[in-house]
């Protein structure tokens, strides 16, 4: 296959995405050999409290490839290698630091553990076919860093090390560096030639600097261009999606970032940024920045959560008083869909899946809801009394509650006919409780119905009507604006108009 197909097709591979990227990798001559330093494992790491065990890899070196303290080998090839599969959109790496067995103070090894995979790796064949896959995509990474490292030429050059800091010939910047970190005391500053850098490194305070040739940052940055991120500010980090991976910065770390790009003379205000899960990479033109932090999911998570319940708060000001117009016909399927998006900002909501479709049985759709509810303090086996006054505090809790929902819509009002078999539902689901989502709204006899159902059996009853559902909207426009053929959220201003 000639190289520019190849090319052709790994670029639309990446485009494309998450899972469909790792089952369509490469194909070329050596797609399938290991290219060292890049070296994935060949089975897999497990953790505790961790369903599946991750791909993971080693930047391992020997003396013989490269002289001397190794240290900015394996810190700067391990970076550029995670930076490459997350913005490939393989993995997001979490970079675990191995210290030398015998030299204090050299880091010997540099592991990536590749979470947020997009492929399953629940089977033994799942983990091969996804690590044959990393496997080619790592090979594919490392011809394209030829034109960043020059591989060719690094084997067995020896690296001149830069005289000691407090002399002249150390870089302008280091000593500025030196004092905006505080001074550390494990930094290391270094020359190479093959591949050319000058490197700057303090792992106590988690800083990485690479100096290197404008021209073959350029080309780093041009193999890291299938990262382009949509970007959200949230309250401390700066939210990041890209290729179907989260990821999230503080901004301490990124004002750390352009001070430091400025101290170094830099002179990129606006550098490419670029975060794995332990780390996040800023490239400038001349300068590559990584500072050691967690900016996985879990952080994007927390941001997410923060500005759902921001946003929240805020509609309940801005658009208090909109109102809803509903387009008839009513679409049987943006209004399964808007009720989906709604039931999962509910307060308590761990998991919310449609299940069937809207031709099953009586035309309407089921989801299927794991809820968050509180426990009964009645059976609490604590009771801590700080004084004879003052009344206990009680054990709290919750556990998971199974609720099927059915939403129906109809031209009119819904009735005890248009809701069949609902104790059939309930127990088909193994489920606690029960939700109807309605449009326009249900009859007087089909809520005698649902009451007297929650009085004589053991499950619970609720029921959304299109009042309910509208009070919701407004406490969440976005989800409103995503359905525009269904409905039209109108501010109090332009109702009156």
């Amino acid at each position: 296959m000639e190289s520019n197909d190849i090319l052709s097709k790994a670029v639309s591979a990446i485009h494309v995405g998450g899972k469909e990227t790792l089952r369509k990798p490469p194909v070329f001559s050596c797609s399938e050999q290991t290219h060292e330093p890049f070296r994935l494992m060949e089975t897999p790491i497990e953790f505790e409290n961790e369903e599946e065990g991750f791909l993971w890899g080693a930047v391992r070196t020997s003396g013989w490839q490269f002289d001397g303290d190794r240290s900015d080998i394996h810190d700067v090839f391990s970076l550029v290698w995670a930076a490459l599969l997350r913005a490939f959109g393989l993995s997001s790496p979490w970079l675990i630091d191995e210290p030398h067995v015998v030299v204090p103070g050299e880091l010997g090894a540099r592991h990536l553990v590749l979470q947020q995979c997009p492929w399953s790796l629940s089977r033994d064949a799942d983990f091969a076919d996804a690590r044959k896959s990393m496997n080619a995509w790592t090979a594919f990474g490392f011809h394209l860093l030829d034109d960043v490292f020059a591989w060719g030429r690094c084997k067995n050059h020896r690296r001149p090390s830069l005289p000691p800091l407090s002399d002249e010939s150390s870089p302008a910047w280091a000593d500025a560096v030196l004092r905006f970190l505080r001074q550390p005391r494990d930094v290391i500053l270094s020359y190479r030639k093959y591949p050319l850098w000058i490197y700057f490194a303090s792992y106590e305070r988690g800083i990485t600097i690479v100096r290197m040739p404008r021209i073959r940052l350029m080309a780093l940055k041009s193999i890291l261009t299938p990262f382009q991120a949509s970007k959200a500010r949230g309250e401390d980090a700066l939210a990041l999606f890209a290729n179907g991976i989260p990821n999230a910065v503080p901004y301490t770390v990124i004002r750390k970032a352009q001070r430091i790009l400025s101290i170094t003379g830099d002179g990129n205000k606006d550098p490419f940024i670029l975060p794995i899960d332990s780390h996040c990479l800023f490239v400038g033109d001349k300068t590559v920045i990584a500072i050691r932090e967690n900016c996985g999911k879990e952080l994007f998570e927390s941001e997410r959560e923060f500005l759902l319940k921001r946003r929240a708060s805020e509609n309940l000001v801005f658009f208090a008083d909109s109102a809803v117009k509903w387009k008839d016909p009513i679409s049987a399927e943006d209004f399964e869909g808007i009720c989906l998006d709604l039931l999962r900002r509910e307060p308590g909501i761990i998991r919310a899946k449609a299940v069937g479709g809207i031709n099953d049985r009586d035309g309407g759709r089921d989801i299927l809801i794991d809820w968050s509810a509180p426990l009964s303090h009645e059976n609490s086996s604590v009771n801590i009394s700080p004084s004879p006054n003052h009344e206990g505090i009680h054990a709290g809790g919750v556990r998971p509650l199974r609720v099927i929902a059915q939403v129906k819509s109809r031209s009119k009002t819904l009735g005890k006919r248009d809701v069949q078999d609902i104790r059939d539902t309930i127990e088909h689901y193994e489920a606690d409780a029960y939700l109807l989502i309605a449009y326009p709204k249900i009859s007087s006899a089909l809520v005698d119905y649902l009451e007297s159902l929650r009085r004589r059996t053991c499950f619970r009853t609720e029921w959304w009507e299109a009042s309910d559902i509208e009070s919701r909207l407004r406490r969440h426009p976005d989800v409103a604006v995503r359905y525009p053929n269904l409905l039209e959220l109108r501010s109090g201003l332009e109702s009156s108009i």
